[in-house]
């Protein structure tokens, strides 16, 4: 359990999780556009679950 908080605290999680938060609340306050909210918010997200699965497979070897 401390293993997984330990990973979940890494400082590129936290960039990764502000960021998402911050295109999130801009989104439904509408100070960001959904033109511009779609792409970053799918580059974040892409990126957190692209490192999360890379990080696991680079583990198992």
């Amino acid at each position: 359990m401390k293993e997984k908080i330990i990973k979940l605290i890494d400082l590129k999680s936290i960039i990764t999780i502000l960021m998402a938060i911050t295109l999130v609340v801009g989104f439904f306050t509408n100070r960001i556009e959904a033109d511009v909210f779609i792409p970053f918010a799918t580059m974040t997200f892409t990126f957190y679950f692209t490192k999360k699965k890379n990080d696991e497979k680079g583990s198992e070897q």
